[in-house]
């Protein structure tokens, strides 16, 4: 069965991946300027940065198009008595009356989009920004050596009470389109018993700086300044992050 963000992936990605890490929720919440400003978080997943947002009194909202993802983010808000207001919904699809002061897109979530679907979410996001609003997104960018797994390798193993949830992954680069095509397969055991097992297409669109800039600027994002994140994801863990204005 394939899955989008399914449960057993969400298990496992709530295990250290539940908040944003201090300096990259940081780094977002200084582009917030006054409470009365309203933030849209697209792919919002489990929360990780909606929900912190949330803590500081921040008016946000977001979706997501997985719905063990959406489960996880509500049900964290609950014991922390908040009431998001998140839904499913797809971004190349996303319309709104409303607008937004601030619209982030973290965690390199972006580059899960194809190409002709990214274009179209830069259209959405662009058409439900205020003037002097802000796009705030991460992309996972081109390396000189890309890693590829040809054939189903074991890369994490974690256990919850009496079950264990194993991941095996192959994945394979595609220069033509610029994309890792990744398989993740995630099987629950209980003993030595299968209990359930999850397959995930992950496939990841990997851009040159230059390359997302043109991007941007062809979709109307010509105002745009480049900012670079140290130990954002933990120390050693740096990340870039394009503000992008009309």
């Amino acid at each position: 069965m394939n899955d989008y963000y399914g449960e057993l992936c969400t298990m496992l990605y709530e295990v250290d991946k539940s908040a944003a890490n201090k300096k990259e929720l940081e780094f977002y919440l200084s582009f917030v300027k006054g409470q009365n400003m309203k933030v849209l978080e697209p792919m919002c997943g489990n929360g990780r940065m909606l929900l912190p947002f949330m803590q500081k009194g921040i008016d946000i909202e977001g979706f997501d198009i997985s719905k063990d993802m959406l489960k996880a983010c509500v049900e964290k808000s609950e014991r922390i008595n908040l009431k998001p207001n998140v839904w499913y919904q797809n971004i190349e699809d996303f319309k709104s009356n409303k607008k937004y002061d601030l619209i982030i897109i973290p965690f390199g979530s972006f580059s899960l989009l194809a190409d002709d679907v990214a274009v179209k979410s830069l259209q959405n996001m662009k058409a439900v920004l205020k003037d002097d609003g802000k796009v705030l997104l991460t992309i996972i960018k081109k390396k000189n050596k890309i890693e590829e797994l040809l054939d189903w390798t074991e890369t994490n193993r974690v256990s919850f009470n009496k079950e264990t949830v194993i991941v095996y992954k192959k994945s394979f680069y595609d220069k033509r389109t610029s994309s890792l095509n990744t398989k993740i397969r995630y099987e629950l055991l209980q003993g030595n018993k299968t209990k359930k097992v999850e397959i995930m297409d992950f496939p990841l669109q990997l851009y040159g700086s230059e390359e997302f800039e043109r991007i941007l600027s062809s979709n109307g994002f010509n105002n745009l300044t480049v900012h670079e994140v140290k130990d954002g994801y933990g120390e050693g863990m740096s990340f870039s992050v394009y503000e992008c204005r009309i």
